[in-house]
């Protein structure tokens, strides 16, 4: 699809398909993708997370009120991400313990990760002054080797470990085999409500990466950023290949599901399209990989 995608905005408008604004989609992708990577375990398990926005909204929070005091940037950063960490183990608890549903749970921590931004912030927005905010700019706007952009290196470290973790450690093994059949999964002796706890820290963490690239992106920590985020990774889930049932993912189709997401974007943005075109694009997108998908499973059970 993102090939199509290509050749059909390279006819349009051939600038589209140029070097320096294919990189520029990656590294938009960077803050759609980083947790897209996180909610490809969710997905896979079963489940998803709703709270990731506004966990991006209350650690991009965290991040600039604190930068913008003039305290040390990288300990801000693991103060962000020890936050998205507490933040997947209420997720987690809440689930196993209390035995909610993934969706009302999520949900409800979604209104109430909003409500401490909104809190902590007094509703309004902090910028970063420039004196302190260099350090966390550079992992958006620098480059490594003068060349290859800071987001899209984080964006493919993030995976490959994302890859590595899902396919060769006994973590990703009972991620899927709990997508799968949770109940077969409990009588093999996996224990499942570890593991479910562990994968909603896992999406907080990327949720925290995410806030970490916004704030490098923008230099304002807003408590309304995230509003409505939490469909971007879901999305670019859904488009690399992994299905909503659970019992398997696609890591790599993913992180090309976010570039898609980015990409077609940017490709309307240029093209002259408003907000509204882009997202029924996408949507248009999205069905059209969903029936792609569908053709696929029915196929592959007539044959067996």
């Amino acid at each position: 699809i993102l090939v199509v995608v290509a050749i059909v905005f390279g006819i349009i408008d051939s600038r589209i398909i140029e070097v320096p604004q294919l990189l520029d989609a990656i590294s938009r992708a960077s803050i759609t993708g980083v947790a897209a990577a996180g909610m490809t375990f969710a997905i896979c398990a079963g489940g998803f997370d709703l709270s990731v926005g506004s966990i991006l909204s209350l650690i991009a929070c965290i991040l600039a009120m604190n930068m913008a005091e003039g305290m040390n940037p990288w300990l801000v950063m693991f103060i962000g991400i020890v936050v998205g960490c507490i933040c997947g183990i209420i997720n987690g608890l809440i689930i196993t313990k209390l035995k909610i549903q993934t969706f009302v749970a999520t949900l409800a921590t979604q209104m109430a990760f909003a409500g401490v931004a909104l809190v902590y912030t007094k509703a309004v927005a902090k910028n970063i002054p420039l004196k302190y905010g260099a350090t966390i700019r550079y992992l958006y706007s620098g480059k490594l080797l003068g060349i290859i952009p800071m987001p899209a290196v984080i964006l493919v470290v993030i995976f490959a470990i994302s890859y590595w973790v899902y396919k060769q450690t006994p973590f990703g093994v009972k991620v899927r085999a709990i997508g799968s059949n949770e109940t077969a999964a409990r009588a093999t002796g996996i224990k499942v409500d570890r593991i479910t706890i562990l994968v909603f820290i896992v999406t907080g963490v990327t949720a925290a990466l995410s806030a970490i690239l916004q704030v490098a992106k923008l230099s304002v920590g807003d408590p309304n950023v995230g509003t409505g985020w939490e469909i971007n990774p879901i999305t670019a889930v859904i488009l690399g290949g992994t299905p909503l049932s659970g019992g398997k993912g696609n890591i790599w189709g993913t992180l090309i599901g976010a570039i898609l997401v980015e990409f077609v974007k940017m490709g309307l943005n240029i093209l002259g399209v408003g907000e509204a075109g882009q997202k029924l694009a996408i949507a248009i997108v999205l069905i059209f990989a969903l029936t792609i998908s569908g053709i696929k499973l029915i196929t592959q059970r007539e044959a067996s």
